[in-house]
C-alpha cells in the first residue's frame, strides 16, 4: 500500500475506532483494502461488493447460490428410478460443474480419511477425468481416468445439501482484523471486535435487494431477512390442565437470505438459502417502524402477533438500527 493511500486509510480506521462512523465509512474502508486483502477470501468477498453491488456473477455468495441451485436442479431432475445419472454415459455440462462445487463444501478430513484423496485433489480429477463439450453442453468420462475410490468420492459429495451459511460474522470480522494487521494499520483488536455487530450492520445493507447471475433459470436474489418474521404478541400460553405458562418468543437473529429459483413441473419453485449469518437479534438492531402488531389470520383474529417487515428499501438510523428508508 503507498504512503498516501495508507494515511486515508489509516484516518478512516481512526474514526470507526472513535465510534463517530456509518455505512459509507465501512464501504470505503472495504474499498480502501481490497487490493490488499490477500487471501481473506470472505473480507475480499465484502469488498468486491462495495465496488460492484448492482449485478454479481462471481464470489461466495454467487458461488453459494449457485450450488444451491444445481442441486435443488439435480434433485427434481434425478431424484427417480425413472432417471439417474451415468457417469460413464454423456450428462448434462452443469452437473460437472454442481460435482466440483459440491467438493468445496465437503470436510476435508472426511474425503482424506475415507478415500484418501484432498479437495483440489478431487476437483482436479474431475476437471481432467471428464471432458467438457460446451457447445453440446454436456461433460463425458474419459476411459480409465478414475479409480473406483474416487467414483465412491463423487457419490459421497453429491449425497448431501449444505446448509450452511456461505460466510458469517464472526469470519467476517476475524478477517477485518487479518486484514488491518496484514497491512500494519493502527488499530486495537478489542475495539474492532466490540463494534463488530455495528460493522455487520453496515454489511448487511450492501446485500439487501442485491441480484446474482447464477447461469440459472432466473437470477438469484439476496434480502436482510430474520429467523422468524412473526411471534406471539400478548399472548397467555396454557398447559393442558389450563394453568398459565411461561412462554418467550423472539425473532432470532438477522441475516442474508438468498433465493434461487428452479422449474418444477413448468412452474417456478423458490428455495431459499442462509449466504451470510450473524449474530445480531432482530429487536435490538431493528427499529420500530420495521415491527407493525396484527392479527395472527382472518381465521383467528383474537390472535395477535407482531410481524417484521424486511422487504421494503432500508437504512440505518440515527440509533443505528435498521429501518424504513423512506419513514
Amino acid at each position: 500500500m503507498k504512503p498516501a493511500e495508507k494515511i486515508k486509510t489509516q484516518k478512516i480506521v481512526d474514526k470507526i475506532e472513535a465510534g463517530d462512523f456509518d455505512e459509507n465509512d465501512i464501504d470505503n474502508l472495504f474499498m480502501k483494502l481490497r487490493a490488499y486483502a490477500s487471501n481473506h477470501r470472505v473480507f475480499r468477498e465484502i469488498a468486491d461488493f462495495v465496488a460492484h453491488n448492482d449485478n454479481r456473477d462471481r464470489g461466495l455468495a454467487n458461488q453459494a447460490l449457485e450450488t444451491m441451485y444445481l442441486r435443488m436442479r439435480f434433485f427434481l431432475e434425478y431424484n427417480s428410478p425413472k432417471k439417474t445419472l451415468d457417469l460413464s454415459q454423456p450428462f448434462p455440462l452443469w452437473i460437472k460443474r454442481l460435482i466440483i462445487f459440491q467438493v468445496e463444501k465437503c470436510e476435508e478430513e472426511i474425503l482424506k480419511e475415507r478415500f484418501n484423496v484432498t479437495a483440489s485433489r478431487l476437483k482436479s480429477r474431475i476437471e481432467n477425468s471428464f471432458k467438457s463439450d460446451k457447445k453440446a453442453k454436456i461433460a463425458q468420462y474419459k476411459d480409465g481416468k478414475l479409480s473406483e475410490k474416487t467414483f465412491e468420492a463423487i457419490q459421497h459429495v453429491m449425497s448431501f445439501i449444505s446448509g450452511h451459511a456461505a460466510f458469517t460474522q464472526d469470519q467476517l470480522i476475524d478477517e477485518l482484523v487479518g486484514v488491518l494487521d496484514a497491512n500494519r494499520l493502527r488499530f486495537d483488536t478489542d475495539v474492532i471486535l466490540s463494534l463488530s455487530d455495528k460493522i455487520t450492520l453496515c454489511t448487511l445493507l450492501l446485500f439487501h435487494q442485491s441480484e446474482f447471475d447464477i447461469r440459472g433459470h432466473k437470477k438469484a436474489h439476496c434480502e436482510v431477512a430474520a429467523e422468524k418474521s412473526s411471534i406471539s404478541h400478548n399472548v397467555q400460553f396454557v398447559d393442558v390442565q389450563g394453568n398459565p405458562v411461561e412462554h418467550h418468543e423472539t425473532f432470532g437473529a438477522l441475516s442474508v437470505m438468498g433465493t434461487v429459483t428452479v422449474k418444477r413441473d413448468e412452474q417456478d419453485l423458490g428455495i431459499s438459502h442462509c449466504v451470510m449469518s450473524t449474530n445480531l437479534d432482530v429487536e435490538s438492531w431493528c427499529s420500530e417502524n420495521l415491527f407493525r402488531v396484527e392479527p395472527l389470520s382472518d381465521e383467528v383474529p383474537n390472535h395477535m402477533c407482531k410481524r417484521i417487515r424486511l422487504d421494503t428499501d432500508l437504512a440505518i438510523d440515527k440509533d443505528f438500527k435498521l429501518a424504513a428508508a423512506n419513514a
